[in-house]
């Protein structure tokens, strides 16, 4: 009986240690638990919740702390690319101009979008909302630790046919009251492209703050 005992419970361990490693599309290395969020012929992405933030706000759900793996078919072998930090100061984000940051300062990640073509290194567009209300956009590169912060407050539209720029969307208010969509267009490195206001017609006749200052 006793044999009989160590046999099941080196039997179990071994499912343990197996399911730790190979995680639920078969990829070893990936944990058991993570989801897989994005995928083309050379890679497979994934987002694993490691933590909820303790500071919850009114009904909402907690903040998801999430780790974010890669794993390289054709080499077989799964890498960590980050791990979210979802206390870290926000207030760097109300800048106008793309800025690079460590990219394990990034507060949460919800959506992952592949930038780069199969054949080449592997650089994802991670999003996240932390406040409910802004989607937070970031570049980031399997390899490096940095992360490059887009200026954008409503995520990822689409991809440019011909250049394969990065298409996002913003939001500004009128000044005199009211909200209206900016559409950004950005390289793989963050750069800006370009940028439009899309303003209604019938709120054309809305002063600048320029105009607003000069009538004071």
């Amino acid at each position: 009986m006793k044999n009989m005992k160590l046999i099941l419970d080196a039997f179990m361990l071994s499912i343990i240690v197996l399911g730790c490693n190979v995680g639920n599309n078969g990829y070893e290395g990936i944990p058991i638990t993570a989801e897989l969020v994005a995928e083309d012929s050379h890679y497979a992405v994934f987002t694993n919740i490691e933590a909820y933030d303790d500071h919850i706000i009114g009904n909402l759900p907690p903040i998801k702390q999430v780790s974010l793996w890669a794993y390289d078919k054709q080499r077989q072998n799964a890498e960590m690319m980050l791990l979210t930090h979802f206390n870290t100061d926000g207030s760097r984000y109300n800048t106008d101009e793309s800025f690079t940051m460590p990219a394990d300062t990034i507060p949460t990640i919800q959506r992952v979008t592949i930038m780069s073509y199969p054949d080449e290194s592997l650089k994802l567009l991670v999003e996240g909302c932390r406040d409910y209300r802004n989607v937070e956009s970031f570049i980031v590169e399997l390899g490096k630790k940095e992360a490059i912060y887009l200026p954008s407050n409503q995520g990822f539209v689409g991809f440019t046919e011909e250049e394969n720029l990065l298409i996002m969307q913003s939001y500004a208010y009128y000044p005199c009251g009211g909200r209206y969509n900016k559409l950004l267009v950005y390289s793989n490195i963050g750069e800006l492209i370009c940028s439009v206001d899309v303003k209604l017609e019938k709120y054309s006749h809305y002063p600048t703050i320029e105009e607003l200052c000069q009538d004071e």
